[in-house]
Formats: C-alpha cells, sequence, structure tokens
C-alpha cells in the first residue's frame, strides 16, 4: 500500500482538483472499465481464492481517476457517496466530474470503506486489470492486517532516504538476486529451478548479513507489501490468460511480462524510485513459489508469519542441509545428555544468586523498599552498571554496585548499595545502613527514624 501521510502544508499556492471538466462520463472510458470490472469479478466467480486465500478483487470498489476528465467508481453497493452521481445502465456505478492532479494508484477509505484507486493513463485493458487488483490487493491486506503479523505491516518507507543505493557490494549484491531470479523463472527443469532459487537464497542471506538490521526489515516488508501486490496482479493476469481466447490472452500475457520488470536489471532503475526493485523481486519470489510449492506457499508463509525470502529457504529445500548439519551436531556432542547437564547448572546459578541475594537483604541496617504502586504505577532505570548487574529470576534484576531508578518528578534517586529490582512486583529493594548512619529528610527537614 503506497505511503499515507496525512498532513496540512501551505506553501503560498493551491493545488485545486480539475473540476466541472466533463459533467458526463467518457462513453469509451465507460465501456472499458466495465470491461476491466468485469474480468476482475469473473475471477472470483470462476478461480475464487486463486489469487490469494480469502481474497476477493471483485469485492473491492475501485476509483478510475480520468485525468481531465473525472473520476469514475465502480462496484459500490448501496447509495452513492455525496459527489457521485449514477451512470445510466451500470449498476453500482458512480461519476464525480472531478479528478484531483495529485491522485496515485492506491488505496483509499471511501466513505468508511476500503476502496482501491487507479489513475488511468491509457484505456489499455490488461495494465488496467493488473493495477486494479494490486490495489484491491492493497485494500486487502489492510483489513486483515494484525498487530505482531508481518503480511499487511507495510515497510517504513522513511528508509528509502538512507537506503545504501551508492554502496557498490550492496548494489551489487541485489543486482545478483535479480539474474538469479530471473534465471530461475526461465529455467525448464525443476531441478534446474530449485538449485537456482537456493542460490539466490544463499547471496540474499549473505548480503543481508552486512546490511543494517532496520533495512533488512525494510527489504522484507516491501517484499510482503508492494511484492505480493504485484504478484495479486500478474496472478491475476495469469488465471485470466488461462480462460481467454487469443488476441485477449496475448495482451494479458505480455502485460504478465512487463509487471515483473526487467529483472536482470533490478538495480538500474534510472529515474524511477529504487523502491521499485522491491516490486519485482517480490513478485518474483512469490511465482516461484508457486512453482516449487504450489499454492500451499501463501498459507504457510501467513501461519509462520515468514517473509517471501524466509518461506522460499524452507519450501525450496535450503533450509534441509542446515538442518542436517544441526543434527550431526546434536548427534557428535550428544545435545541431549548437555541439555540436561544444563538445566541442572541453571537451576544451580539459580539457588546461588537467591542465596547471595536473601544475604544481601538481610543485612543489620535500615531495608528501603520503593514500590511503582505509590509512585505512578512505575520504575525506570536511569542509570545502570550493565558489568555488574546480575539476573536472579526472570524480571528479577540485581544490581550489585550501583543504580540510578526514577519514575519522573515521582523519583528520582541513586544508590551506591547492592539493589533488588522485582520488576514483575514493580518493587525496588536495598539495605543502606544503620540507623545511626542513615539521615533522611523531608521538604530540608531532618526526620527521626527512631532508634
Amino acid at each position: 500500500m503506497k505511503n499515507r501521510i496525512y498532513a496540512a502544508l501551505v506553501i503560498g499556492l493551491v493545488l485545486a482538483p480539475n473540476v466541472g471538466l466533463a459533467q458526463e462520463p467518457p462513453g469509451d472510458a465507460v465501456r472499458m472499465l466495465v470491461d476491466v470490472r468485469s474480468q476482475v469479478e469473473w475471477l472470483d466467480r470462476n478461480r475464487a481464492g486463486g489469487v490469494w486465500p480469502g481474497f476477493a478483487p471483485g469485492d473491492v470498489p475501485v476509483l478510475y481517476v480520468l485525468p481531465g476528465a473525472g473520476t469514475l467508481l465502480l462496484g459500490w453497493d448501496g447509495e452513492l457517496p455525496d459527489g457521485f452521481v449514477a451512470v445510466s445502465g451500470v449498476a453500482g456505478a458512480g461519476w464525480r466530474a472531478e479528478a484531483d492532479r495529485g491522485a496515485a494508484s492506491t488505496g483509499v477509505s471511501l466513505d468508511g470503506r476500503g476502496t482501491a484507486q487507479v489513475v488511468v493513463h491509457e484505456l489499455d485493458i490488461a495494465p488496467l486489470i493488473a493495477t486494479s487488483v494490486h490495489e484491491a490487493f492493497h485494500v486487502y491486506q489492510g483489513s486483515v492486517s494484525e498487530t505482531g503479523r508481518r503480511f499487511g505491516q507495510g515497510e517504513n518507507s522513511f528508509l528509502v532516504t538512507r537506503y545504501p543505493i551508492f554502496d557498490v557490494d550492496n548494489e551489487a549484491g541485489f543486482a545478483l538476486e535479480g539474474r538469479l531470479l530471473s534465471a530461475a523463472m526461465s529455467a525448464e527443469a525443476e531441478s534446474e529451478r530449485v538449485e537456482l532459487v537456493q542460490r539466490f537464497v544463499a547471496v540474499r542471506e549473505g548480503r543481508h548479513r552486512r546490511l543494517d538490521a532496520e533495512l533488512v526489515d525494510f527489504e522484507a516488508l516491501a517484499e510482503l507489501n508492494e511484492g505480493l501486490a504485484q504478484y495479486a496482479g500478474v496472478r491475476a493476469l495469469q488465471l485470466l490468460a488461462a480462460a481467454s481466447d487469443a488476441p485477449l490472452r496475448s495482451q494479458l500475457e505480455a502485460e504478465m511480462d512487463e509487471s515483473l520488470g526487467d529483472l536482470d536489471r533490478l538495480t538500474e532503475s534510472g529515474a524511477q524510485s529504487f523502491r521499485l526493485r522491491f516490486y519485482y523481486s517480490g513478485a518474483a519470489m512469490s511465482l516461484l513459489l508457486d512453482e516449487v510449492a504450489g499454492d500451499e506457499w501463501k498459507t504457510f508463509l501467513l501461519e509462520k508469519n515468514l517473509t517471501l525470502q524466509e518461506t522460499l529457504a524452507e519450501l525450496s529445500g535450503y533450509r534441509v542441509r542446515e538442518a542436517a548439519l544441526q543434527v550431526m551436531a546434536y548427534e557428535q556432542f550428544d545435545w541431549w545428555t548437555l541439555a540436561s547437564e544444563t538445566e541442572v547448572s541453571i537451576e544451580d546459578l539459580r539457588r546461588r544468586l537467591k542465596t547471595r541475594v536473601d544475604s544481601v537483604l538481610s543485612q543489620p541496617g535500615v531495608r528501603v523498599v520503593i514500590s511503582a504502586e505509590h509512585i505512578g504505577g512505575y520504575i525506570g532505570l536511569c542509570g545502570i552498571d550493565p558489568q555488574n548487574l546480575l539476573q536472579v529470576d526472570s524480571g528479577v534484576l540485581f544490581h550489585t554496585r550501583w543504580l540510578r531508578p526514577c519514575a519522573g518528578s515521582a523519583l528520582q534517586g541513586e544508590f551506591n548499595t547492592p539493589v533488588v529490582h522485582d520488576q514483575n512486583a514493580g518493587t525496588l529493594e536495598a539495605v543502606i545502613g544503620t540507623l545511626g548512619e542513615v539521615t533522611l529528610t523531608i521538604g530540608g527537614v531532618a526526620v527521626s527514624l527512631g532508634g
């Protein structure tokens, strides 16, 4: 899904939509776009789930923006949104005599409903089908997104500002990946295709080890976001081409090739954004997964919360060698005995640390207990000595030398004695000295602690 940054920017001019340019929709455009819509709806009736399980592109309404003319809405159920008038003879269609100059092909919300938006530059049926399904898939991704699941999450597109496009090793690595994908797509023998896919995974993982983790995540999510949407458009063209007569089939097949870009020159985008490479690499990986794993890979990706690259590694057999090496290591050094011995060692460590903590807290002196419950609900750590911090148990820390806790204005302090921080209970405990050594002041006035 395209980036959506909602902001107001005043720069001294107004970019107004093209208003009132065509009070009636152009007949040739309506006929073409209705035909596009009918092709998309055919997929739902005859190839349900064929693009992606659960995705019905014909269920997503589409805004077709005709620059210089207006905006045609198709596939709308119920009363048309404000500003649209019904189109005679076309059910679920509306026309608005406005075409936003700044419109882009993307997913939008119209009257609270997810809607695909497609800017129509040419009345060419094949690319219009592909783009319509691409943008409808973005709407679908957004509708099923869940916290913690990669599918539908989208990448942090601000990272395009620092992606290393001038790094020779990274760019050459990506270029090699594109050529491997291209070769795998062209391979006639299954064994050759699988071998090339595994080489792609090896090269990709090697390059990613040299790339910032944040940028690795950006690539993976961009391929899941735009790459999968691009694949959805290509897959729709595949399904339609298989059921179409020769004239339309040739157009659909030509657009399939166009939609994959030039995999042999993925890094040579020139004046176009380098982000396009992820459209093509993601779509290519998806089509290769179709070849090596059938439709099952889609459910596998979702259930395992994987990236496209990880799914290829798993289903192409790339991980088989890795797993075999692990089994050999487990057997050579008797993993099962080692795990049992480690469990005993951990329990012994837990006992020794608890004994040490109990010993510190049982020393004579003033025992201070700070509870998050009484200072706003949390205790923050504004300073620690990591070299002298021990984990006593899950969520229990032992600061053996120094700690600076904080909780806004409710708590600002510093300990130069051992402190036990129970994060589960939200408490700090320490013995800070004898009564004779401790002075307590409240509001600058000394207060007796008793004797």
